[in-house]
């Protein structure tokens, strides 16, 4: 399935399904498998030195911009990149609002799908470190990036208006500060231009040769697609940025983002699944057929050994001794009579599966004995949904406890830690009293 792509940029949210975008000033809904770009209501960002460990970067920058009032009240600091420096470090960052982050992921807790949030700033981070250097347009802001091993330099300009005048002014001023900063090498190095988001006008040729001129490097463009919002006609280049992304590079937590990626390869891990429940359920057949031979051969021999110890009635001979030669067959004959009433794996796995329907999320199922059809199973989750995490719960416990399976809480451990974690030991206490629908 292909994902969803939606930008929230400078307070617009701009939403692409299956080709069509759509403009709106309000939060969507997500689609399965949706990615976020998002400039946090167009937080600070840049590249600042301090003089500090990597470790305590995003903190020192936090107390300096807000000391220098670049930022009104606390702010969750995302550091993309820290460079050590001698005793310091150099970390390309943005200050999110505390508020514009609270806001977000609330929004996304009340999804009925995960969706993978990036800042813009992972974005050009991502296609920087596939290019030379990104230039990256917003509206009238243009934005710089050059990271390389050894270098790390963020640089942006805004223009005034809208009118083509502002614009080539603020890009000559860009490219002049570049200038000062960034020597290319040689002549082959380029320059990827991104429009993120622009008016489809056709100055793009313009505002590239003024980048050509000035740097002197070839400037390559970001595919575009264009779309009609209330604003006129824009033009887009989120896809090539989206598609350089990796989910780990998201902010969601790291259940959310694991989950995200196990959604986006459901369909192949299913079919690896299927294949592997096939294999098991044939080997397990073979298993069957070959322990009611050896039964049916223990059946014999025992019939043998009777007949032998009748014959032998009058004899001072120990039956024990005439069945010491076949110690060992019949050892091994008991340990798969053992086998045959073991727990059913895939039966209790199959129960859980129905019993979770869509209200838990089933993290790990292990075996805690496997001494007869009572052994005991310890099942470990978390709810779906945080908001209704109780009701998920019960309804799962009631539907284990439906079928005969006696339910005891277990300390998780160090899982305590994630919301809503839970961990319970299962064992079968009673025949199944009703089906799992």
């Amino acid at each position: 399935m292909k994902s969803a792509l939606i930008l929230s940029l400078q307070g617009v949210w701009y939403s692409e399904h299956d080709g069509v975008w759509e403009t709106s000033s309000a939060q969507p809904l997500l689609a399965p498998q949706s990615r976020i770009l998002t400039d946090f209501d167009n937080a600070p960002s840049g590249v600042m030195a301090v003089d500090t460990q990597p470790d305590f970067a995003a903190a020192v920058i936090e107390k300096h911009l807000r000391s220098e009032g670049l930022i009104d009240g606390e702010a969750h600091v995302l550091a993309h990149r820290i460079l050590a420096a001698g005793g310091g470090s150099r970390a390309y960052y943005t200050a999110v609002p505390v508020a514009a982050w609270q806001d977000s992921f609330t929004w996304l807790q009340q999804q009925p799908s995960v969706g993978l949030l990036f800042s813009v700033d992972a974005g050009m981070l991502a296609l920087a470190q596939r290019h030379d250097a990104v230039l990256c347009r917003t509206g009238r802001q243009f934005r710089f990036l050059l990271s390389q091993p050894g270098a790390l330099v963020y640089l942006s300009t805004t223009a005034f208006s809208d009118d083509p005048d502002d614009i080539d002014t603020a890009l000559l001023n860009l490219v002049e500060q570049v200038r000062a900063q960034w020597l290319p090498r040689h002549e082959k190095m380029a320059l990827y231009w991104c429009d993120l988001l622009a008016p489809d006008l056709d100055d793009g040729a313009r505002l590239h040769a003024i980048a050509h001129r000035r740097l002197g490097v070839k400037v390559e463009s970001a595919p575009v697609a264009r779309f009609t919002s209330e604003s006129g006609a824009l033009r887009t280049a989120a896809h090539a940025m989206a598609q350089a992304l990796s989910w780990r590079a998201a902010v969601n937590p790291w259940i959310d983002r694991v989950a995200a990626a196990a959604e986006r390869f459901s369909l192949p891990i299913a079919g690896v699944t299927a294949t592997c429940g096939i294999g098991f359920m044939l080997v397990a057949a073979a298993w069957v057929m070959q322990t009611l031979q050896l039964q049916a051969q223990e059946g014999r021999m025992r019939e043998e050994i009777a007949t032998i110890t009748s014959r032998n009635a009058g004899l001072d001979v120990a039956p024990a001794t005439l069945l010491a030669r076949q110690a060992e067959t019949l050892g091994f004959l008991d340990a798969l009579a053992g086998a045959a009433a073991s727990p059913d794996l895939l039966g209790f796995l199959d129960t859980v599966r129905k019993a979770s329907d869509q209200r838990v999320r089933v993290m790990r199922v292990r075996l805690l004995s496997a001494e007869g059809p009572q052994a005991g199973f310890r099942v470990d989750g978390v709810p779906v949904n945080n908001a209704g995490s109780e009701r998920a719960l019960s309804g799962f416990l009631a539907a284990l406890r439906a079928q005969g399976y006696e339910v005891k809480a277990e300390d998780p451990g160090y899982q305590t830690q994630q919301p809503g974690f839970f961990s319970y030991s299962v064992r079968r206490i009673a025949p199944v009293s009703a089906d799992i629908s």
